[in-house]
């Protein structure tokens, strides 16, 4: 994969992001939100020299190919609980898809569908921490923000057929509604 292809995938030529000594604290398609920005449109393997940024792009180009990665990260800014939704989501494999319900069931708190939700949209690393993989009962929300589209676009890059995910659930964020 190449940086035309991420940068096509991703629909974004800047990744901002910041990095704390535990790991990668901080990932989003946007220019302006993380303390560093790696412009991918001059980005070049062989002559960058800051580590960081290799280990980004590397991990995302494993990640994209994989459905894998190997990144460390920092999620020290939030509750245990948070944490331990965000940690359970990494270990679900690439294909595989979860209820909001059924990963509040593997944490061992099957009442905690909602509150896996909002720990869910909290995702500070974007596709790192694969929350795509993880849908409201009712289905697959039709979502127009590029958050829902790159959600689209993952799931369908592991082989799964959006149109047979969707359900009658609309996303109900103001800029999400569509007409």
């Amino acid at each position: 994969m190449n940086m035309k292809d991420i940068i096509d995938f991703l629909e974004t030529d800047t990744l901002s992001y910041t990095f704390s000594p535990k790991g990668l604290q901080y990932l989003s398609l946007n220019n302006n939100y993380g303390s560093e920005q790696l412009d991918l449109k001059s980005f070049s393997m062989e002559k960058e020299k800051d580590p960081m940024k290799l280990l980004l792009i590397k991990e995302t180009i494993n990640f994209l190919e994989t459905g894998m990665h190997n990144m460390a990260f920092d999620l020290s800014g939030f509750t245990p609980f948070q944490q331990i939704v965000l940690n359970s989501i990494r270990e679900i494999g690439k294909g595989s898809i979860l209820t909001y319900k059924e990963v509040a069931m593997i944490i061992g708190n099957p009442g905690a569908a909602q509150a896996v939700g909002s720990a869910t949209s909290k995702n500070p690393v974007s596709y790192f921490i694969p929350t795509h993989r993880v849908i409201s009962k009712t289905g697959l929300a039709i979502c127009t923000s590029g958050a829902g589209h790159l959600k689209d676009k993952l799931l369908t890059l592991e082989g799964h057929d959006t149109a047979k995910l969707r359900g009658k659930h609309v996303c109900k964020r103001e800029r999400c509604i569509l007409d």
